[in-house]
């Protein structure tokens, strides 16, 4: 049999294949450009496998080509532009191709003029030289030399156009390897390496089968030719087809890939039908006597019941092999799914989804928000982050989603979304799909992806397993929204304890009888621990210090600026410098060690226990009563301004001269504004009133009992608000006569109550 008949046989059936590959993909998703260039690239490669065939069926001579055939013969070099056209699109689209809005005309303009002027001259060349036409005898040179003329044209024209050729074949190899060199996604360098080696060889064969026999200027046997074709497009073709079934190129579907698997195991039994079963026939009918083709049916037969088994197993080893990838974005989603069961940490989870999602399905950006009560969480798995105050925008826009709604595609007109809340989204996070999260009817959060590197869609079979996964991912950030609570809450009552402790560290333990001046405190910490603080720091022989200050904000922070004032305070007791000195020494500490946010009032007084006179300043803090015995009332509000709102405040200092059953009540806030049920303040005119209708006879620690009394009271079994501090300071009227020596060291011992309810007095 003609040696040229299996060459044609060959390029035909390879052709064909490579046709069919090519409406696969385009089927898969004509919209998609990356697609189109594709599928052209195979049929142009294809066609010039036919090409090579109908040359072999003319008898196997390039002379004797069909008239179609010789015509026609050079619109497969339509390959080489296609292929360049394939490499400046993919994985991205590059600058260039941007900038220049005809680009793909520019592309494939030589090739046209080239197969036009070809295709023309080729037609009408003939009839102008003559050969086809009876020209005149005077004619019949200039038309020799006219045939001689477009002949030699011709030549010339396609050696300088096999440049071209094998100018574009260069270029698309180099922007191949330039491509693979700065992608980062593993996925994509999988397919730009598998890809462009792939059509990297393919351009070498078809260029040593093509171009390069014209360049060199030397034939090439058809049989070298048809071969080398051959190779270029089974290892151009094979190289699509590995990297669509392994690394899911061209973001081909389930079906199609396992279509192609399923070819392929066909394709193996076949080939292996024929080169086994058949010489197999033939050795029996050898060896019996009998014709082969009676004993082909059996063997048919036999061979459909064995290799039943056997093509389910090459199924399962191919499927094993190529689509349970653990890289595909199938098995990294199923994943992904399990670890969201087993997720505690909520921004780390987050973190892993949106960083996982947007790796798996190759996309530009991917986001996902939770929703939390107090703030927002975002975070960005691929792309640039989005604007400040962008999730407070998505929560508006999400809370006019209908609830049924599962995913919105962005880019396209759908009832769900006003257009100009897509196109809001669109701009904040480059979103093409977004997938609201919602756990019992609530929305806790949402997932919003863009569009793919390689500027195919997200297909109906992601948006559906992408569905499934927010359902997952909902009961995931549900349940870390809880925690989330849950340890703030563990933390605010961890941190309230801490503050307790340091504050009852801080407060005086005792207050030892100064002569005949008496002094007796309480502090009562509320739930939400605050910065209440008191003291007394003796001065001398024969003088101490009286503080009271009440700290801006709760827990530990305000527990630390307290500690902070008592350590300033102590530090300076020791000197000689007056009050409204000290405060303003401790206000420039405030100032330039705490934020503005931090600041605090502060009363300070000194008092000289022999001539009960007391020098005081009052920053900002609720004025200190003085009940005199005589029934007279004195408030101490000669001082400045706050500590800690502005630095180099002069504090005034005042004076006043107490006298025998004089009593002074200090206070915070805590006690005038604490709020009953029904919403009434105690106020100060309560507390000014009780304080000068108590009796004088009364200790200072009875003092302070009856007051705390009397706020509980009125709270009727409620909790004050705020902490809650008051000072007694009594002058007795006579020397105190048989004073135990061990209960003036002593003294009275202060209480400090723990956690909340009433103090112990």
């Amino acid at each position: 049999m003609n040696p040229f008949f299996w060459l044609a046989t060959a390029n035909l059936i390879l052709g064909g294949l490579v046709f069919l590959l090519g409406l696969l993909i385009l089927r898969e998703n004509p919209r998609q450009k990356l697609n189109r260039v594709v599928m052209s690239m195979l049929f142009f490669g294809g066609l010039g496998s036919i090409l090579a065939a109908l040359t072999f069926l003319g008898s196997g001579k390039t002379a004797s080509r069909p008239a179609l055939a010789q015509n026609f013969a050079y619109l497969w070099e339509f390959f080489f532009p296609t292929l360049f056209l394939f490499a400046s699109i993919f994985p991205r689209e590059r600058a260039f191709v941007r900038r220049f809005r005809g680009f793909t005309f520019l592309v494939y303009a030589p090739h046209i003029v080239h197969f036009v002027l070809y295709l023309g001259i080729s037609l009408l060349g003939p009839r102008l030289s003559g050969s086809q036409v009876h020209l005149p005898d005077l004619l019949r040179p200039f038309g020799h030399l006219i045939g001689l003329f477009f002949g030699l044209f011709l030549a010339v024209h396609r050696a300088l156009f096999s440049l071209v050729n094998l100018g574009y074949g260069i270029a698309t190899a180099i922007l191949l390897w330039d491509s693979y060199r700065h992608t980062r996604v593993v996925r994509l360098r999988e397919q730009i390496q598998v890809v462009g080696l792939g059509l990297t060889a393919c351009l070498l064969f078809y260029s040593a089968a093509t171009s390069v026999p014209v360049l060199i200027g030397r034939a090439v046997p058809d049989w070298v030719r048809a071969l080398l074709i051959i190779i270029a497009l089974t290892v151009g073709s094979g190289s699509i087809t590995y990297a669509m079934v392994r690394y899911k190129f061209l973001d081909m579907k389930l079906l199609a890939r396992r279509g192609i698997l399923y070819a392929v195991a066909s394709a193996i039994l076949v080939g292996l039908y024929l080169t086994v079963i058949t010489q197999l026939s033939q050795l029996m009918s050898g060896l019996v006597g009998m014709d082969a083709r009676v004993l082909e049916p059996f063997f048919l037969v036999m061979a459909l019941i064995l290799f039943q088994p056997v093509m389910a197993r090459i199924e399962d080893r191919l499927e094993l092999v190529f689509l349970q990838d653990p890289s595909d974005y199938r098995n990294v989603l199923r994943r992904m799914g399990r670890d969201l069961l087993t997720a505690i940490d909520l921004g780390e989870m987050l973190s892993q989804s949106a960083r996982t999602i947007g790796e798996a399905l190759l996309l530009r950006s991917a986001h996902v928000v939770a929703f939390g009560r107090e703030e927002s969480i975002l975070v960005t798995g691929a792309g640039d982050p989005p604007p400040p105050g962008s999730a407070e925008i998505l929560q508006e826009i999400l809370d006019r989603l209908p609830i049924n709604v599962e995913s919105v595609r962005l880019d396209e007109e759908q009832d769900d979304l006003p257009p100009e809340d897509r196109q809001r989204l669109q701009t904040l996070f480059g979103a093409a799909l977004l997938l609201p999260l919602r756990s019992k009817g609530e929305m806790v959060g949402a997932v919003l992806l863009g569009n793919k590197v390689t500027g195919t869609e997200i297909t109906a079979e992601e948006v559906a397993l992408l569905s499934t996964l927010a359902g997952q991912m909902s009961v995931s950030v549900q349940n870390g929204l809880l925690l989330r609570e849950r340890v703030a809450v563990a933390r605010m009552e961890e941190e309230l304890n801490l503050a307790r402790s340091i504050q009852s560290r801080f407060l005086p333990s005792s207050f030892p009888r100064r002569g005949r001046i008496e002094v007796h405190g309480v502090n009562t910490p509320s739930r939400q621990v605050g910065g209440d603080f008191f003291d007394f720091v003796p001065h001398g022989d024969d003088g101490f210090y009286l503080a009271i200050a009440d700290v801006s904000g709760k827990g530990v922070p305000a527990a630390l600026l307290t500690s902070m004032l008592q350590a300033s305070l102590r530090t300076q007791a020791t000197s000689e410098r007056g009050v409204a000195d000290i405060l303003a020494s401790i206000n420039h500490l405030v100032s330039t060690s705490t934020s503005i946010e931090q600041f605090a009032t502060f009363f300070l007084g000194r008092v000289d226990e022999k001539t009960f006179r007391m020098e005081f300043s009052n920053a900002g803090h609720n004025h200190p009563i003085v009940c005199r015995k005589n029934g007279e009332r004195v408030f101490l509000d000669r001082g400045g301004l706050l500590l800690g709102i502005f630095e180099g405040v002069r504090y005034e200092e005042g004076v006043i001269d107490l006298s025998p059953g004089d009593r002074v009540f200090f206070y915070t806030d805590g006690v005038t504004e604490a709020v009953n049920e029904d919403g009434m303040e105690y106020g100060e005119e309560r507390f000014c009133k009780l304080v000068e209708e108590l009796p004088i006879r009364l200790s200072a620690e009875q003092m302070t009992r009856r007051i705390l009394d009397d706020l509980y009271a009125f709270l009727d079994g409620g909790e004050p608000q705020d902490d809650v501090t008051v000072m007694a300071l009594r002058v007795l009227e006579d020397e105190p006569a048989g004073l135990d020596p061990s209960r003036e060291a002593i003294g009275v011992e202060a209480h400090s109550g723990e956690g909340t309810g009433r103090p112990r007095c």
